[in-house]
């Protein structure tokens, strides 16, 4: 670890402990926000923000997205936003891409910790969750062995401890098949791959696995109600879920629609979001992309976003709680995905660090519920 990153670690974790502390009144919050924090932040915008690269990365890609023109042309203007960014990074742990995604630009202090930053939740998750919990379900080869009932189709990994056979009998049998990176995110590196033969299988094998190791699968018939989205990708359900006392809890849960040509319905991948309400599986908001575009209707189908209701949610709900209560570790939480087949609900992967995108698509915080369900249930 560099001697700029012990340096911002320590600013933080300090942060962290004044916050705390003067969390507690109107007084003792009034002393932070306005005395402690403007302190803090002039000292990590000091020398252009040496103790963070990443940061200032950040800086520059939300001065091209968000920014008005005014604003970029504007340094008193600019000046401005760069404090407040710098402010909510430290006092509620959230980028500057957030930042605007949210739509917190104009809440104050008590209206933008409503919010659950992507940098918080892995703080939260780490502070509360073993290790090897956590792991059994970052790692897609041992949340697949953990679950594998719940997939219904075959998948094959490879890697070192998977013998080439293993992937050539695999192969052949389906022919055509997904692939996807074993530590791939947003749906980057995945493809569809077709094979005609084992002599073709095995050269597709050496290609993968000097690349990276890999996950395939076989390909998903998603019904017709979830393909009318969009047909080329497999538009997925995510269902964030809790373990809790009181049984299974799910919040802010969202459809994933793919684009006209795509295989991924992942928003990294072009695809659209959109929250639905965790009892009744109704479409709430509009369709959201990673930029925080927003459509009415979705922009290739013209199928309207609100109003639509994800098809056999009732039997969702209960794979849900049936599939977080028979993992062995344990798990609070996590974000599954699921897609709708003849054979009814098959998991896509299980996420143990989940992102809240929905906050993007509602602009409504979920860290107060985050809290409960998850640090409240031991």
């Amino acid at each position: 670890m560099s001697n700029k990153k012990k340096l911002k670690d320590l600013c933080f974790a300090f942060d962290g402990k004044i916050r705390n502390a003067l969390d507690k009144t109107a007084f003792t919050h009034a002393v932070y926000a306005h005395v402690i924090l403007p302190l803090e932040s002039g000292i990590f915008r000091a020398g252009n923000y040496k103790m963070s690269s990443a940061f200032r990365r950040a800086l520059s890609k939300v001065r091209e997205l968000y920014y008005t023109e005014e604003e970029r042309n504007n340094p008193k203007l600019s000046k401005k936003i760069e404090k407040d960014l710098v402010k909510t990074l430290i006092a509620h742990r959230m980028n500057p891409e957030e930042y605007f995604l949210y739509g917190v630009r104009d809440k104050d202090y008590w209206g933008r910790k409503e919010f659950l930053s992507d940098i918080e939740l892995h703080e939260l998750i780490l502070k509360h969750v073993p290790r090897s919990t956590y792991m059994g379900i970052y790692h897609k080869k041992a949340f697949y062995t953990d679950t594998k009932e719940f997939f219904h189709r075959d998948i094959c990994f490879i890697d070192k401890e998977s013998p080439k056979s293993t992937f050539v009998e695999f192969a052949t049998k389906h022919q055509t098949f997904f692939a996807k990176p074993v530590d791939g995110t947003w749906g980057k590196g995945a493809s569809i791959l077709s094979v005609e033969n084992a002599d073709e299988a095995s050269k597709i094998y050496d290609e993968l696995f000097k690349e990276n190791e890999w996950i395939v699968e076989e390909l998903i018939q998603q019904v017709p109600e979830t393909a009318v989205w969009n047909d080329t990708s497999v538009n997925t359900i995510r269902i964030p879920a809790f373990r809790t006392t009181e049984g299974c809890k799910i919040l802010q849960p969202f459809i994933r629609t793919g684009r006209k040509g795509a295989i991924v319905d992942n928003a990294g991948g072009g695809g659209i979001f959109a929250v639905f309400d965790a009892d009744t599986g109704v479409i709430t908001t509009d369709g959201v992309d990673e930029h925080g575009g927003r459509y009415t209707c979705h922009p290739d189908s013209g199928i309207r976003y609100k109003g639509w209701q994800v098809p056999r949610y009732e039997e969702l709900k209960v794979t849900v709680a049936k599939l977080i209560h028979a993992i062995p570790s344990q798990p609070r939480y996590v974000a599954f995905d699921f897609a709708l087949t003849n054979e009814g609900w098959v998991v896509v992967e299980g996420n143990s660090n989940g992102q809240f995108v929905g906050q993007i698509a509602e602009h409504k915080g979920v860290r107060k519920e985050f809290v409960k369900y998850f640090v409240g249930n031991k």
